[in-house]
């Protein structure tokens, strides 16, 4: 489907939007979690993101007057760290804009006038995030596939499931659910929280508290996999390099206090 607004900008903006920026203090640690994000454009209105072709993933032409007006941009760039968000194009700064707390709040005062409701938990999730992560997200016209993503995520998602088997992503509720025969079958093992973390290949897992077995891929195994299946990605090694968590809770279950990939390594 082709689109007529410049996408390389409002996918930048979008990541922007809600990645947001770290708080910065004077005393504060290092963020938990660094994505850096790399998307091209190419000639025939084709993306790709993070290394990934989106042509491969069903994603169709961008439109011919868009994609002119990105490759007349060149390179537009966001970067969000601490309370400073910066957005340079073709090298050039362009804007700087100082984002802390209480302005944050304000915007989501005057969302929730044009309609956009976010719960207070919601708000308070948002924040954990806007204080724990960076984010890099640079969008440019090429012929060249885009770098592959960095992704250092060592606090978890939380993922909660409902009575029924309805799923919530980091307080916000998905269109869809479980199947009601394959989460009687989980409820079965009377589990009420599991954490797991990807880690550089590496599998973590605790259910209730309490260690399971890891598990290690390794990364010729899973790029032979991949070609055998038939799947469009070509390099694994992105994928070994990425840090990602889950925390999962099932009804009446709690969210495991404080955990991140780092504390299930040690």
């Amino acid at each position: 489907m082709k689109r007529k607004l410049p996408i390389i900008v409002a996918m930048v903006m979008m990541c922007a939007g809600l990645v947001l920026s770290q708080t910065a203090y004077a005393d504060a640690p290092a963020p938990l979690n660094q994505i850096a994000v790399d998307i091209t454009l190419n000639d025939a209105g084709y993306m790709t993101v993070g290394g990934i072709d989106l042509k491969a993933l069903g994603v169709g032409q961008i439109d011919s007057q868009a994609t002119t007006m990105v490759k007349n941009m060149d390179t537009a760039r966001v970067v969000l760290q601490g309370e400073l968000v910066s957005v340079d194009v073709h090298g050039t700064p362009v804007l700087k804009m100082q984002w802390n707390q209480s302005s944050r709040q304000v915007m989501a005062n005057l969302a929730t006038r044009y309609g956009v409701q976010l719960s207070t938990d919601l708000q308070s999730r948002i924040e954990e995030w806007i204080t724990s992560s960076n984010l890099d997200v640079t969008a440019r016209f090429s012929n060249q596939p885009s770098k592959p993503a960095v992704i250092k995520m060592t606090k978890p998602i939380l993922v909660d499931f409902g009575a029924n088997g309805q799923v919530t992503v980091e307080k916000m509720p998905l269109a869809y659910g479980i199947e009601k025969s394959v989460f009687d079958t989980i409820k079965m093992g009377g589990i009420q929280n599991a954490t797991l973390c990807w880690n550089k290949g590496t599998i973590l897992t605790k259910v209730d508290g309490k260690d399971l077995p890891s598990i290690t891929l390794d990364p010729k195994g899973a790029l032979y996999l991949t070609k055998a299946f038939n799947l469009a990605i070509t390099d694994v090694d992105p994928i070994f390099a990425a840090v990602l968590g889950v925390d999962a809770s099932m009804p009446g279950g709690t969210h495991a206090a404080g955990a991140t990939c780092g504390s299930l390594t040690q």
